[in-house]
């Protein structure tokens, strides 16, 4: 039993990138991810965000995990409370009881006054049947450290194999960074949900994709890179990382992306899906460039440009 299960394994780390999930897009059209639901019309990482993006028909929502003080997991963008709540302090910090005291809603516009931090059980429970989610993790630990430990480690590997997977998970655990614990914790909601299919994750550090490339190979997963004058690492070395940890996308601020760099990393196998994406000439361009998926505030408006095109068969008749 344990050779089949070795096997089996195995074979889920060597398969090819695994095919964009569950998305509302005709074939070949190119998907729409709400950022943080509909940000641009309602208070964000919120469910009534994420219901204005369903009922916007976004193909899938984005939203942004954290951990709460008694280890739960939450809907939160920032470290602390303070921009999106009523309340102060840092989210670690603060129970899930603490947490749903806040009024989420009210600094956005009056008509959101009572809106709730969502844990991310809730979030999935609403978007099943309706809606993919793509859940990013947030930072909630320091892994600068690790990060140039685990480069050191795979010196010379071009791409993540088992054996480095593995090897990435004992350094994990034995750095205790609280990183691999909130991944662990949200690939065990989705497992208990079943909703694989449904959920794409990203995150904007290398290692929590790597760990869940590790631990939930059936899982898409997507790196965030972000490159500009004072970004810290370079745009060479965030796809050295998208390479190294076998990711299947690259999401990186739309003001990063070329049309040579977005042709590239298609050869390569990866989609990409810019973000954020809220005025309508970056969303023709982005679109005339081909790129996979749109991120935005504004669901509404990047579905208007996203049907416009069918890279299988070239553009629609208006």
């Amino acid at each position: 039993m344990k050779q089949a299960l070795a096997v089996l394994t195995l074979g889920l780390f060597i398969m090819p990138g695994c095919a964009r999930h569950v998305g509302r897009a005709p074939y070949g059209a190119i998907d729409v991810i709400g950022h943080r639901g509909a940000a641009a019309y309602a208070p964000e990482n919120t469910l009534a965000s994420f219901i204005k993006a369903e009922e916007a028909n976004a193909d899938w929502f984005e939203l942004d995990v954290r951990l709460s003080k008694d280890g739960e997991v939450i809907v939160m963008h920032d470290e602390t409370v303070d921009r999106t709540t009523n309340g102060h302090g840092n989210v670690r910090d603060l129970t899930l009881y603490e947490l749903k005291q806040l009024d989420a809603g009210a600094w956005k516009a009056p008509e959101f006054a009572g809106e709730r931090i969502p844990t991310l059980s809730q979030c999935l429970d609403y978007a099943k049947y309706k809606c993919g989610v793509y859940v990013e993790i947030k930072s909630c630990d320091d892994d600068t450290e690790l990060m140039g430990k685990v480069l050191q480690h795979a010196e010379g590997l071009k791409e993540a194999n088992p054996s480095f997977y593995r090897d990435l998970i004992d350094m994990a655990e034995k750095d205790e960074t609280q990183n691999l614990v909130l991944a662990r914790k949200v690939i065990d909601l989705v497992r208990r949900k079943i909703m694989r299919r449904h959920v794409t994750i990203q995150s904007f550090n290398p290692l929590v994709c790597g760990f869940i490339r590790a631990e939930a190979p059936e899982l898409r997963v997507e790196l965030l890179a972000h490159v500009d004058a004072d970004s810290k690492m370079t745009w060479e070395q965030w796809e050295r990382w998208a390479f190294l940890m076998r990711v299947h996308g690259f999401n990186c601020n739309y003001g990063a992306l070329t049309e040579g760099r977005l042709e590239s990393l298609q050869e390569a196998g990866l989609t990409v899906s810019p973000y954020t994406v809220n005025e309508l000439e970056d969303m023709k361009r982005l679109v005339a460039w081909g790129v996979d998926g749109i991120i935005s505030d504004k669901p509404d408006l990047a579905l208007s440009q996203s049907r416009t095109v069918n890279r299988a068969g070239g553009p629609k008749k208006q």
